[in-house]
């Protein structure tokens, strides 16, 4: 079967589209996912009140009338007429063939190691993303939180932190930086920066909580045609279309996306009415 669309990513770029096309009248629609359901990296967060216009399109795309592959990974792509994706499921391997692909895979957290902030490397470090995974498992990150606050995924990881283990210490990145991480085995203090005035405040912690920029979650399109900057993002036009024929790119896997996914909708909105113009 070869299908009108393939979107890949059933995050929050993802199922805006395939709303905004199941509105339309579009159907041969698959939607593939990596975890083990909707919602995309974010949606940890969607309990917060940050993230209520996601949460809404979450449950909205509960009545979607588009089968959603979830736990399956896009393993090659192969670009043509049709395109061709070979995918790894629970179920195995195979290929899908589509006039169209949306991609909307999203971006991960960039950790501290990424950012290159000086110190030891103890344990007790970790992006809101690994804290929330922690949670949802039944661990405690840690006692003494310090949480690193430059957006509104922080804000969201700080606010259910804060539900689950009580106080931590928020600073925000518009008045401090991050300049030094210190401790053996565990995490014993972080050295905070103030950018106006350069004074230096040593704060004791046992975990940190702490991720600036992203990382686009393009890693399968390595070696194709489709063309993506220096940091990995998928480079696309206005309208979402890239450099290859019928492909197209929307929220934060692309040049135009952010960290903080906050034009995410729109840009899923700009490219669903685009996909089949």
């Amino acid at each position: 079967m070869t299908y009108d669309l393939v979107i890949i990513g059933a995050g929050i770029s993802g199922l805006t589209a395939a709303l905004s096309l199941a509105q339309k009248g579009v159907e041969q629609v698959l939607i593939v996912e990596h975890q083990k359901q909707p919602g995309g990296f974010a949606s940890l967060y969607f309990d917060s009140p940050e993230f209520a216009p996601e949460r809404e399109i979450l449950q909205r795309a509960a009545a979607l009338p588009y089968e959603i592959c979830t736990e399956t990974t896009i393993a090659g792509f192969f670009p043509g007429e049709p395109h061709q994706l070979y995918v790894q499921s629970p179920d195995g391997a195979y290929m899908v063939e589509a006039k169209r692909i949306l991609i909307a895979a999203g971006s991960l957290e960039k950790p501290r190691e990424a950012n290159r902030i000086p110190g030891t490397r103890p344990a007790g470090v970790m992006t809101p993303m690994l804290a929330m995974h922690l949670l949802e498992r039944g661990y405690l990150p840690g006692r003494q939180v310090v949480l690193m606050e430059n957006g509104r995924i922080a804000k969201g990881a700080a606010r259910i932190l804060e539900r689950e283990i009580g106080p931590i210490t928020c600073c925000s990145a518009d008045e401090w930086e991050l300049a030094m991480i210190r401790g053996t085995a565990r995490l014993e203090s972080v050295q905070m920066v103030h950018k106006q005035d350069q004074s230096v405040q040593e704060i004791e912690c046992d975990t940190l909580v702490y991720a600036k920029g992203r990382i686009p979650n393009t890693f399968f399109l390595k070696g194709t045609p489709v063309l993506r900057d220096h940091e990995g993002s998928v480079i696309i036009e206005e309208t979402g279309k890239t450099n290859v024929p019928h492909v197209f790119a929307t929220g934060s896997c692309t040049c135009r996306g952010d960290e903080h996914h906050s034009n995410s909708i729109d840009l899923a909105h700009e490219v669903a009415a685009h996909l089949f113009a």
